[in-house]
């Protein structure tokens, strides 16, 4: 079950955080999207590939991310037109990222799009 915990505007890009849970409670975590312009040069790439890439290492050679990029493409809860890039706190070793650490991030991969 998915819940909108942060939805904002930050350098005219829309960043999005949901929290995350099972059913029953037994686990939470985070999850981050940034939105993409057509004039990012991972734009191509990403639409090209939506949600079928094999690893994300090739998205890793635009953003330099702490949290790894897990999503590529749509993003069905927020809408069916932008395309978004995203990570997911699921992994035990991330059991520890707080709502502010995934904001700090998703800003952060904002400023390094912008800087492309």
């Amino acid at each position: 079950m998915s819940t909108l915990a942060l939805k904002q505007d930050y350098h005219g890009r829309n960043i999005y955080i949901f929290r995350e849970k099972f059913p029953d409670n037994s686990k939470q975590w985070w999850t981050g999207y940034v939105q993409l312009r057509h004039t990012d040069s991972i734009y191509s790439l990403v639409k090209q590939n939506q949600n079928q890439f094999d690893n994300f290492y090739k998205i890793e050679e635009y953003v330099n991310a702490f949290l790894p990029i897990t999503a590529a493409g749509k993003e069905e809860k927020i809408n069916d037109i932008d395309l978004f890039i995203g990570f997911d706190t699921a992994e035990p070793f991330l059991a520890d990222t707080t709502l502010n650490d995934c904001k700090k991030e998703l800003m952060s991969w904002v400023n390094q799009l912008e800087k492309e």
